[in-house]
């Protein structure tokens, strides 16, 4: 039996569901976070039918409140992995994004990692791991999400300094950009595929949640290394290399 705990935020669906799946199935112990107490429930014991020896716990929080996240990080007890995957999408053209969309996504994408990280860093064992969820759009920007980019353009700004920081509490932090099929990205993609007549372009032909979840849960739950970005996409795996600086004459 794995000792190991997990806490996975927006656990109840997309990447975080099949996180908790693909983590049961592993024998790591479980606390399932998320907004609603009802599917966080309906969740657990869907976990249980599946993996009868399962341990998992539920934790009903949003990352937006700061309270609540404090409070739960006090009663959770001690935890080797954290995933930092809650998320939304609020797309727009740049002329048409309303400060609404704006506060929105930033505070759901980028405050919400920070509320969870600050007040759950001291309950992480030494030697356990910070993953944070960041995306390619962060790292070449994308075209109606502004929003979305410079939210997970801060988390992997943010992924690069705890690594750093963290590092002689033998704690590591690493972030991945995804691309899969998911409940929030399928109406995007849909529009997509409207738009180029019922045919994707290349780019975004996309993975599956699992294909992610395995990649974090069997791969980069065990790897030493710190202050990576890496990519998933499907059954294409990588990391994206430092900036290169390139001298002006």
């Amino acid at each position: 039996m794995n000792k190991q705990t997990i806490l996975i935020t927006g656990a109840t669906r997309g990447i975080g569901w099949a996180l908790a799946q693909q983590a049961a199935k592993q024998n790591y112990k479980l606390i399932l976070a998320g907004r609603d107490s009802t599917k966080l429930q309906t969740r657990r014991n869907e976990l249980l039918h599946y993996f009868p020896t399962a341990t998992v716990q539920i934790a009903v929080f949003d990352v937006c409140d700061r309270l609540a996240v404090r409070q739960a990080a006090l009663t959770s007890g001690k935890i080797d992995f954290l995933i930092n995957n809650a998320g939304n999408i609020a797309d727009n053209w740049w002329i048409k994004l309303s400060t609404q969309n704006w506060d929105q996504v930033i505070t759901t994408n980028l405050t919400g990692t920070f509320n969870v990280t600050h007040y759950f860093t001291n309950q992480i064992n030494p030697g356990g791991q910070i993953v944070m969820l960041t995306s390619k759009s962060a790292l070449f920007g994308n075209p109606g999400q502004a929003n979305y980019s410079a939210a997970k353009a801060g988390i992997i700004g943010l992924t690069k300094t705890l690594a750093l920081e963290l590092k002689r509490f033998d704690l590591r932090v690493n972030c991945v950009a995804p691309a899969a099929k998911t409940d929030m990205t399928l109406p995007a993609i849909e529009k997509i595929k409207k738009h180029f007549a019922g045919k994707l372009p290349a780019e975004w032909e996309l993975g599956s949640s699992k294909q992610v979840a395995e990649f974090i849960i069997n791969r980069l739950l065990k790897t030493k290394q710190t202050g990576m970005i890496y990519s998933v996409n499907g059954d294409k795996l990588g990391y994206w290399e430092e900036p290169i600086f390139h001298e002006l004459i």
